[in-house]
């Protein structure tokens, strides 16, 4: 994540850097909103693009956290909501930092990808959707083991075909979706972005179900 620092003028105001308002597009006279969570994090979101909470993606994880921390009734129906819209928050700036990163070529084609090269040969034909993993997705790649690293080219060559096919998030405000798979008992994610008009795929992150979780909360 990376961190700008502002300064408030005399009557409140803060003025955005410019790489910020070119990245969300902003203009004078755009509104934001500024969340503030239980834990004082300050969100700030354009309005128009304000997230919804997650639908059920992670919800009977969250829900084993606040019972194992003491909530219930009201009180657990009201962190489970704000757990929730934080997770759809932490999606978004993955997305966000995803495609800067592909514009700025720190992101790599999946097929080449040292740790799948290996397992997949490459494909001569061209493909409806470009499909690129960026560096925390390699991070998540180089500790699957073997066997659970051969369940990704078919997965990923899925998405370079018809990446709208599978479940999309109910929550982000960008097109982000995912893909469920097994290995052996477990249970697998990957979680992407789609950039229509570039007819790009952005792999935020792979890995375990439970894994992944833990990752998105500790971002948060």
């Amino acid at each position: 994540m990376e961190t700008y620092r502002v300064k408030i003028g005399a009557e409140g105001e803060i003025s955005l850097p410019l790489e910020l308002r070119n990245l969300f597009g902003l203009a004078p006279g755009d509104t934001l909103d500024l969340c503030v969570d239980s834990e004082g994090k300050v969100f700030v979101r354009t309005a128009e693009r304000s997230v919804e909470p997650l639908s059920d993606f992670f919800e009977d994880l969250i829900i084993g956290d606040l019972h194992s921390a003491g909530f219930t009734g009201d009180e657990l129906k009201n962190r489970l909501l704000e757990q929730k819209l934080k997770l759809s928050t932490v999606l978004d700036r993955m997305a966000e930092e995803g495609y800067r990163a592909h514009k700025n070529f720190q992101s790599v084609k999946w097929r080449a990808i040292q740790s799948i090269k290996s397992l997949e040969s490459m494909k001569s034909s061209p493909t409806p959707y470009q499909v690129v993993v960026t560096t925390r997705g390699i991070h998540d790649l180089a500790v699957l083991q073997a066997a659970e690293l051969k369940e990704i080219p078919a997965v990923l060559s899925q998405l370079e075909e018809d990446p709208l096919g599978f479940k999309r998030l109910k929550g982000p405000y960008y097109e982000t979706y995912r893909v469920s798979f097994r290995c052996g008992h477990k249970e697998y994610r990957v979680v992407y972005t789609i950039f229509a008009p570039e007819n790009l795929v952005v792999v935020l992150t792979i890995g375990k179900r439970k894994a992944i979780f833990e990752k998105l909360n500790g971002i948060a």
